[in-house]
């Protein structure tokens, strides 16, 4: 599966991004495996992977959150991320939030 964003506009062209991801294990779900993240700067023409790590355990599934250089993507400011799931293992995704500077 992908899941892709819609298009968030940043007032310049940003390096870095951040991205935070509530995410559920139906299955046995290895982070950077079965579950991958990955940011674009330019409407999703050209995406930078984001090595994830898990920040906190919940009683609802986890936080993962990593950040990730985009300086090399052709230049702009029109942010997206998506995610991308492997191996057929089930997992939900509650929320992803984005940042970038």
């Amino acid at each position: 599966m992908t899941l892709p964003s819609t298009n968030a506009t940043a007032i310049t062209a940003p390096d870095e991004a951040y991205i935070t991801i509530w995410e559920e294990d139906m299955d046995s779900v290895t982070v950077n495996t079965d579950i991958v993240a990955e940011v674009s700067r330019d409407g999703g023409s050209n995406y930078s992977t984001v090595t994830l790590a898990e920040e906190a355990s919940l009683s609802t599934g986890r936080i993962l959150a990593g950040t990730v250089d985009i300086s090399g993507q052709p230049s702009g400011t029109s942010m997206k991320w998506r995610i991308t799931t492997a191996n057929t293992k089930e997992q939900k995704i509650h929320a992803v939030g984005l940042q970038w500077s």
